[in-house]
């Protein structure tokens, strides 16, 4: 969507120099749950505002370093500002006392777009639909959500979209969203969004994300950011081969047997219910409802 402003230089340029959130904000999510364009929010948020910002995505100093961090180093305590999106739980010093966004998706829809990045549209090794991926693409996409959730995680080559390569540390699938639930979800600096709302109704979602930064002017960004991005979250026709698949919730009803979805009810059973993607009421609105979890 053209932005207008004129220029893209001018629209994210500091309203203010030397401007930094009051505390540390510290975004945590999935991959297929939006992450790239988390990224790309954070950026222009952190830009526009004049926020030093670290990510995954990002290179040389404002890099955050995965592999150092899952095997002791705390990147995070060092440096002020905005981390993320991770997409999967890192311990830090700077938690306790930060502000945190948790932004997740129904874990099922997670899986189901895993498969097709996994096979199809994800860079790599090996180009979509080829080899190795071909194989996978023919065995079946219920095969691969439950052995992404259990325990066959670690048999798939190559990464595309999976964060297979994280797996020793962070666990399956499921590990990684109950691990949200034992360390952050619940606690009162805690804000769970979902990516449901994000794609639903970006202004409401982008109200609640933007609270948690504390600006002096958050109006001032929110109308930025709605000229900005809020048309890439439509949801638009499904395209295997694009990063932006398909967007709608419940795909996974589409794509999974029966018998598949009962299983996967099961082992994330403790994580739907906790969302609230196990409640009537999301079956209405497609927007979860998080239970009221003690800290």
């Amino acid at each position: 969507m053209k932005v207008s402003y004129p220029s893209v230089k001018q629209a994210i340029s500091p309203e203010r120099k030397g401007a930094q959130p009051n505390k540390n904000v510290v975004v945590f999510t999935t991959h297929k749950a939006g992450s790239m364009l988390l990224f790309q929010v954070l950026l222009d948020i952190c830009k526009k505002n004049n926020i030093a910002f670290y990510s995954p995505n990002e290179s040389g100093d404002k890099e955050i370093p995965l592999e150092r961090m899952l095997t002791g180093e705390d990147f995070l305590a060092d440096r002020q500002g905005c981390f993320g999106p991770l997409r999967f739980f890192l311990p830090s010093a700077i938690l306790k006392d930060a502000g945190i966004i948790v932004h997740l998706r129904d874990p099922r829809d997670v899986l189901t777009s895993m498969f097709f990045s996994y096979c199809y549209m994800h860079p790599g090794e090996i180009k979509g639909n080829t080899g190795y991926r071909k194989e996978v693409a023919e065995a079946g996409i219920d095969k691969f959500v439950l052995d992404m959730s259990g325990n066959n995680s670690t048999s798939y080559q190559g990464e595309y979209g999976t964060g297979s390569r994280f797996n020793k540390y962070v666990g399956n699938i499921r590990d990684r969203y109950v691990k949200y639930l034992a360390e952050l979800v619940g606690k009162p600096n805690v804000t769970l969004l979902s990516y449901e709302e994000m794609v639903l109704d970006f202004g409401s979602w982008l109200r609640k994300f933007l609270s948690v930064f504390e600006l002096s002017d958050p109006e001032l960004t929110y109308d930025f950011m709605i000229r900005r991005r809020a048309e890439e979250v439509k949801p638009g026709a499904e395209d295997v081969w694009s990063h932006k698949r398909k967007v709608t919730p419940g795909d996974f009803k589409e794509k999974l047997r029966p018998e598949t979805i009962v299983e996967l009810n099961e082992r994330f059973r403790e994580v739907l219910d906790a969302l609230g993607y196990s409640d009537e009421q999301y079956e209405k609105s497609q927007v979860p409802i998080p239970r009221k979890i003690g800290c």
